[in-house]
This record gives structure tokens, C-alpha cells and sequence, in this order.
């Protein structure tokens, strides 16, 4: 006679990098707990700076177990760790160990978590949660937040995208489910591998923070973020674009940045029209806290690779939530977006249709308060966690009992 189990599931959530970095683990990991499951989380510290923010989360978790490893090159222990792991992805003919340089500690560390689903976030983990799984007999799924073989380059001949489609390749079919970031992603991964792929999209729970800057005569507030403030990620056009519309305006760039590439862009910046404030790096919950001082968040992505065509950034919604009218760049997946979700900004083609959005928000005050209202309902009514985390948790529970 079978004996019915009772216990908990566990679930055991896998990244090659900070879980502080990767808001879609650490909310998925957050509803698993809500339903009573065991959360194990594997993962890998290599910025020094970022270890206090995992901390945070997993003090704040401590239901959660976890396996974290130090490869952030400060203790000697962990310059080992480097030193075998670089040496080992060189050397090793295993394709799977040259997209995660940890790749035996983390199958080591979930093969004996002996958890009954492993979910892999990011390329480097689909291969540990493959293995694992394969071992324990149990399932795993993998969650695309991006559009993985195009998300560097789209050349057909680069090796790292060679290298990406052969684990997507040798990986993908073995997976229980998949979820991806954004409709056009999930519409790539479905058409490659005819999967059935459940959108989740990059949103947060609901907060009712508001922007403060509502005043007439204010100086407009714009703000973009990242984990890393560099080129290539649409700020050269943002600030020719001030300088176009001769509007003054603060704008606020949250992230880590080098000494170099601040200068450039204040050299690139008419300083008469355009004062850049940078901020250090944040908490996830304090990020918004700081964007609903502003007045427009800007979600710039370039077209060129095919995936921040096709990609909803974490920027985008962030803005929505703590109430900023947003401006972004045409991308396809952005003007879907748009189109769905109407009155939320503007979205624009290069940096003269930017200059005039700039000019139009700072004189129509009006208008920019339509927006931002119009951004902070739809976080409330639509686009949050709390709705969007029943597609995972749906996903999650089908196969679980199957």
C-alpha cells in the first residue's frame, strides 16, 4: 500500500552569481516559502561589495537554507577558489564548466540538497540543475530571464553564442518547464524548442510610494539605473538629448560606475541644461524608495543584440511602481508594451523625438502627472508581483503533481 507524504516540498533555486542581483530568484524563492515549501538557494559571491545585500535577504529569510561560495578573491580561501575554477574552465573540454567556472561545486552542493524540483536561474545554472536533477531523480525547470544566445552579440560566428545554443541545446529538452521574462523571449524559446513557456513578467510587490515632484516650477527629475553604469546602454543618447532640448533637468544615475566614464559623460553633458547626480548602489526595496523621488525613468535599450530588443527590464517596471512616467526606447518588445499599456510616457526613436518628450513633460505638468498617476494604477490594478507570482506558483504546483 503507497503511503501518502505529507511533508514539504523542496525546492531548490540555483544561480551562478549574488541572489542580491537577481530580484527574479529572490521572489520566487519568496512565494515557495509562502506556500510552505523548503527554499535552498545555491549561489556564489564574487563582488565584496554586494555580500552585505545577500545578507539582508537571507537574514531576513531565515526559514531559507543555502550554499554560498566566496569568490570574491579576498581571503585566501577564495583566491583558491578563483585560481581552480579559472584554471578549470580553461583547461576542461566540459561546455558546461566554461558557462559556470564553479559548475562542480554548485551539482556537489545540489545533488546533496536532495530537493524534489531545481530551479536554474541564468545560463551557468541550467547544467547544475540538469545534473542534479538527473541524479536525484526529481525535476528541474529554467527560468530565461533573457533571450540567452542573443543576449551579447548577434553574430553568427561569435563563440560565446556558439557555446550559448549548444547548452541551450544540450540542456533545454531536459527540463520539466520553462518561464521567460518577456512575451517576444517566450515566443523565441517556444519557436525554437515547440515548449510550452509561461511569461513571468519582471515586476515587483505593490508599493504605493509617489513621487514627490509635482510642483509647476521644478526642475524635472529624471532617473536611470543599473548594477553597473557603462556605455553602449542608451545614456549617450539621453544626454545629447538634454542638451538638445535646452531644458533643465537633474538627472539621477544610480549604479556602480568608474571614475573614466563619469567624466565622459559630464564632458558629453551641456552642464547649463544638464546636472548628473550619481548614487551608489542600493538595496533592491531602497532602489524604490529613491525612484519615487523623481518625476520619469528612463527604460533605454538599444536594439542591437536581438535580446534588449525583445526584452522587459526590471528598469521598466521599477519606474511603473514607485510612479514615474517612463520613456523608452522603440524596441519591439517596449512598443508591445506601449501599446497594451497606454499613458504611462512616451516612447521614443532617437534623441531629437527624446528632446522634444523632455521639453513637452517639463512645460505640461499636467500631462506628467496624468503619467504618473496612469503608471502607479496599473502597478496597482495589474503589473505586481502578487498577480503575476500566481503564473509561477501555478507552474510550480503542476509539476510538482505530476
Amino acid at each position: 500500500m503507497d503511503v501518502f507524504d505529507s511533508s514539504p516540498k523542496k525546492i531548490c533555486l540555483i544561480t551562478p552569481g549574488h541572489i542580491s542581483t537577481n530580484p527574479r530568484l529572490v521572489k520566487e524563492a519568496i512565494a515557495l516559502s509562502s506556500l510552505g515549501m523548503q527554499v535552498h538557494i545555491i549561489f556564489t559571491q564574487y563582488v565584496a561589495s554586494q555580500i552585505p545585500f545577500d545578507e539582508n535577504i537571507l537574514n531576513s529569510h531565515p526559514n531559507w537554507t543555502y550554499d554560498k561560495l566566496d569568490w570574491t578573491g579576498i581571503t585566501i580561501s577564495s583566491r583558491i577558489n578563483r585560481l581552480l575554477g579559472t584554471l578549470l574552465s580553461l583547461l576542461s573540454l566540459s561546455l558546461a564548466l566554461k558557462v559556470n567556472r564553479n559548475l562542480f561545486w554548485q551539482v556537489k552542493k545540489a545533488v546533496t540538497s536532495k530537493a524534489d524540483l531545481y530551479i536554474a536561474h541564468n545560463l551557468g545554472a541550467l547544467p547544475v540543475a540538469a545534473y542534479a536533477a538527473k541524479k536525484n531523480r526529481a525535476k528541474c525547470g529554467f527560468d530565461a530571464e533573457d533571450f540567452h544566445r542573443n543576449e551579447t552579440t548577434d553574430e553568427l560566428n561569435n563563440e560565446k553564442r556558439k557555446l550559448t545554443i549548444a547548452i541551450e541545446n544540450m540542456f533545454i529538452p531536459k527540463v520539466a518547464y520553462l518561464t521567460a521574462s518577456s512575451p517576444l523571449i517566450s515566443e523565441r524559446y517556444t519557436s525554437l524548442y515547440s515548449a510550452e513557456v509561461t511569461t513571468v513578467l519582471n515586476v515587483f510587490p505593490k508599493i504605493r510610494y509617489a513621487s514627490k515632484n509635482e510642483r509647476a516650477g521644478d526642475v524635472l527629475q529624471l532617473f536611470w539605473f543599473s548594477q553597473t553604469i557603462g556605455p553602449g546602454r542608451g545614456l549617450e543618447t539621453i544626454i545629447e538629448a538634454i542638451n538638445i532640448s535646452k531644458t533643465a533637468v537633474n538627472l539621477h544615475l544610480l549604479g556602480q560606475i568608474s571614475h573614466s566614464y563619469a567624466e565622459i559623460l559630464i564632458s558629453n553633458a551641456d552642464l547649463e541644461y544638464c546636472n548628473i547626480e550619481f548614487h551608489k548602489t542600493v538595496s533592491s526595496d531602497d532602489v524604490f524608495r529613491l525612484a519615487s523621488k523623481f518625476d520619469v525613468g528612463f527604460a533605454a535599450e538599444p536594439k542591437v543584440p536581438a535580446n534588449r530588443d525583445i526584452c522587459l527590464t526590471n528598469k521598466l517596471f521599477t519606474y511603473l511602481q514607485s510612479g514615474l512616467a517612463v520613456f523608452a526606447s522603440n524596441t519591439s518588445a517596449q512598443k508591445k508594451f506601449f501599446e497594451a499599456h497606454s499613458g504611462i510616457g512616451e516612447l521614443y526613436s532617437d534623441e531629437h523625438q527624446l528632446a522634444e518628450f523632455i521639453s513637452k513633460y517639463h512645460n505640461n505638468r499636467e500631462k506628467l502627472a496624468n503619467a504618473k498617476k496612469r503608471s502607479l494604477a496599473f502597478s496597482i490594478d495589474e503589473l505586481n508581483w502578487e498577480i503575476e507570482s500566481q503564473k509561477f506558483i501555478n507552474v510550480i504546483q503542476k509539476n510538482l503533481s505530476a
